[in-house]
């Protein structure tokens, strides 16, 4: 079953048992408020299903250790490449996982706050950002491009972003690498999907 269809049948049930517990308490005055109870109900299932089809693209993905976070962001990079940090912050849609790829391929799925990182060769790359699920087909996709430099380092921020008529992520090449490294010292890692493209 797909994850969308259990979103729907989460709203489902939260609209059945709102709307006996609203059905109870508001019938505690001995009136009949059936119709109110029904709407109420209604309400907090639609909110529900809405919720939950938003978080239906996450993957279940452990934090790396504490170990792997620190050898991350200590590493040098092998001869002639470059390691790309890829963080994502911000409180908006901080629980929906947004998918990740580099050069077309998928490396990782990020919420916030969290970072990955992987080997890149040295050059122009792409990066692009898209939410999963239901809150994915609401959003527009992320892009940028970026220069790797090859023994060195770079990174690139990522947000969501709201506008008046669609959300969207912005993605946002970083210079000071220290303050990146200082700032994902705070965070936790997520392992990539895909450790060198």
């Amino acid at each position: 079953m797909s994850k969308t269809v259990q979103a729907v049948i989460l709203g489902v049930v939260v609209a059945l048992v709102a709307g006996l517990g609203f059905g109870f308490v508001m019938g505690l005055d001995g009136e009949n408020h059936t119709g109110t109870a029904t709407m109420a109900g209604l309400g907090a299932g639609v909110v529900a299903a809405y919720l939950f089809g938003n978080l239906s693209g996450n993957r279940r993905i452990a934090n790396a250790s504490s170990a792997d976070k620190s050898a991350a962001l200590s590493r040098s990079p092998p001869p002639g490449k470059a390691l790309l940090f890829l963080f994502r912050e911000g409180f908006v849609a901080k629980l929906a996982g947004l998918n990740i790829m580099v050069d077309g391929k998928p490396v990782a799925q990020l919420k916030s706050p969290r970072f990955t990182c992987i080997v890149v060769p040295a050059g122009t790359h792409a990066i692009a950002a898209r939410f999963g699920g239901l809150a994915g087909a609401q959003s527009l996709m992320g892009e940028c491009s970026l220069e790797a430099p090859a023994d060195g380092a770079v990174a690139v921020r990522m947000a969501a972003q709201l506008t008046m008529t669609k959300g969207g992520v912005q993605l946002e090449p970083q210079t000071d690498l220290a303050a990146v490294k200082t700032r994902l010292a705070g965070m936790p890692m997520t392992p990539p999907d895909l450790a060198e493209i």
